[in-house]
């Protein structure tokens, strides 16, 4: 089958028929938009139907504004959180998860390690698990400083 560009046809230039192959983009681009044609579906019902008001002082409004900014969370969710369990569980600061991002690269690296002792033997590797032993040590008391400074 011949497809025409304008008045030049691919059996005029004479070239093999050549396979085309499109990119893995192309085919992502391609099933989007293949998605974004179709119907939408229905809109979640949401399980949070009742509104509650209260009233407060510019005193007592501050003072639940400072403690929903030091949770971290907003105004509704410490509020619902307050009411049902009585406590405000604080989300973790940058810093934190930055120490804990540390901490999971240092458990990846023992778990090297622990594969390389089982399969060459665990001469070689004592030295390097007690370097890790020693940044462990030293992530877990930063972490547990912070903690107890909030």
């Amino acid at each position: 089958m011949e497809q025409g560009y304008g008045n030049v046809y691919i059996s005029d230039l004479a070239l093999p028929e050549a396979k085309t192959v499109r990119s893995r983009w192309s085919q992502l681009k391609g099933n989007f938009k293949m998605k974004k044609d179709k119907q939408q579906p229905r809109p979640t019902k949401r399980n949070k139907v009742r509104v509650v008001s209260a009233r407060f002082t510019d005193i007592e409004y501050q003072a639940v504004e400072k403690r929903r900014k030091d949770a971290g969370v907003s105004l509704s969710r410490f509020v619902h959180s307050v009411l049902l369990t009585g406590k405000v569980v604080q989300r973790i600061s940058k810093a934190d998860a930055d120490v804990l991002r540390k901490l999971a690269g240092e458990a990846n690296n023992i778990n090297q390690l622990a594969h390389k002792a089982n399969a060459g033997g665990f001469a070689g590797v004592a030295a390097e698990l007690m370097m890790l032993k020693k940044k462990i040590v030293q992530i877990i008391k930063q972490l547990s400083d912070d903690w107890k400074n909030k």
